[in-house]
């Protein structure tokens, strides 16, 4: 008598006999003909317990580029570090350890990358010894960084697209060299920065003691360009801390923006700001203003050794012409001979009058009343000649 069907028996009506099969890694194995359904079914089952499972080929993936010693040597030589402005306003780390792993990952960004750029870090940059606590906070920086998502803006603001800041994190304990590979989509905002980007000194970034400094830091840098800048209080704290943290600004001023102001002020910047109240209430904006740090020893020197130290350049009337358009546009001396420094040759600076020229009759015409004339004309200059940002 036929009982219900069971799962790999079938009644095969040419031979009058019972077939038994089963699946095994998505292929169909016959195990026979078989008199009764019983015989089938114990047949199946046993199979099922006794066939040897196939080994599942994984392709082993090289744990170090192939130019890993190449990566290492030639990062450790650049001294800037470059980022488009939408990462600069997109937080992306969370504690002292991921800024200074992502400052480490963009000093292995080169602008000729087509792809995927792979940063490969030795622990050392990141610890002075490495023992088991420390493995820990390397595991958990990286699994945070795994899952940073920066997002990109649309035209569309309902629209909503999101990318991964990396790939793929791994960690070598044999050659105890960290190997970081960013995400496909973050390519543009690393090398095609377009004059929207901020730069930043590496020394400087590893000697900051906080994240929340890191953050102030290209914040700082980005905003230097059109000092004084103003910047609600509540925009601050979104791009500095996480949104549960100092509710009050008093606390956040006290735990984020002073500290953090003391210790840039301790690097290359010269920060002061000032706070806005709205009809005697809580502070509502901050206004920055931010220079470089002057020398000291240079301010030392008596005024004569000084002019004697800094002769004065002489000048063809072409670079004269470009002197006296970068002046209107309220370029500072140091910013004009950074430029002229770069920008050299009859054709590269006749290119630069072109380029400078809509500026200048937009300014002059007032088109654009609130414009940083000095922050825009730069911004165009270092698009127009990237050597202008390398060099700064």
């Amino acid at each position: 008598m036929q009982s219900p069907s069971i799962k790999g028996v079938s009644f095969d009506k040419s031979k009058g006999k019972w077939k038994a099969r089963t699946i095994r890694d998505g292929r169909t194995i016959n195990l026979g003909t078989f008199v009764s359904q019983l015989e089938a079914a114990q047949a199946v089952e046993q199979a099922t317990i006794s066939l040897p499972t196939a080994p599942v080929k994984v392709e082993k993936l090289p744990l170090l580029p192939v130019d890993h010693e190449e990566i290492v040597a030639k990062a450790q030589r650049t001294k800037l570090v470059a980022q488009h402005n939408t990462l600069v306003e997109t937080p992306t780390t969370t504690t002292l350890l991921e800024a200074k792993i992502f400052a480490l990952m963009l000093r292995c960004v080169s602008r000729s990358d087509v792809e995927a750029p792979t940063a490969v870090i030795p622990l050392e940059d990141l610890f002075p010894s490495f023992g088991g606590k420390q493995h820990q906070l390397l595991e958990t920086a990286m699994r945070r960084m795994m899952s940073a998502t920066i997002q990109i803006p649309e035209l569309n603001q309902e629209n909503v697209h999101l990318v991964s800041l990396c790939d793929s994190m791994r960690y070598d304990s044999d050659t105890k060299l960290l190997v970081a590979t960013f995400g496909k989509a973050v390519i543009p905002y690393l090398v095609n920065l377009v004059g929207n980007f901020t730069t930043a000194d590496v020394d400087e970034l590893l000697a900051i003691k906080s994240n929340n400094t890191h953050k102030l830091y290209w914040l700082m840098r980005s905003w230097q360009f059109k000092s004084p800048h103003t910047v609600s209080v509540d925009e601050l704290r979104e791009l500095t801390t996480p949104s549960s943290q100092f509710t009050r600004y008093s606390e956040f001023r006290t735990k984020v923006l002073k500290p953090s102001v003391a210790e840039l002020n301790e690097l290359s910047f010269d920060i002061t700001y000032t706070e806005r109240r709205q009809r005697g209430r809580a502070v509502t904006d901050i206004t920055f203003s931010i220079s470089k740090k002057t020398n000291a020893k240079q301010l030392a020197l008596p005024i004569g050794a000084a002019i004697s130290e800094t002769p004065k350049l002489q000048l063809t009337p072409l670079q004269q012409k470009i002197s006296i358009r970068l002046s209107k546009l309220k370029l500072t001396q140091a910013q004009i001979r950074k430029v002229l420094d770069v920008v050299v040759g009859e054709e590269q600076l006749t290119k630069l009058l072109k380029e400078t020229y809509p500026v200048l009759r937009d300014f002059e015409t007032k088109a654009k009343p609130g414009e940083n004339v000095a922050a825009a004309t730069m911004a165009l200059l270092k698009s127009t000649f990237p050597a202008i940002w390398v060099a700064n």
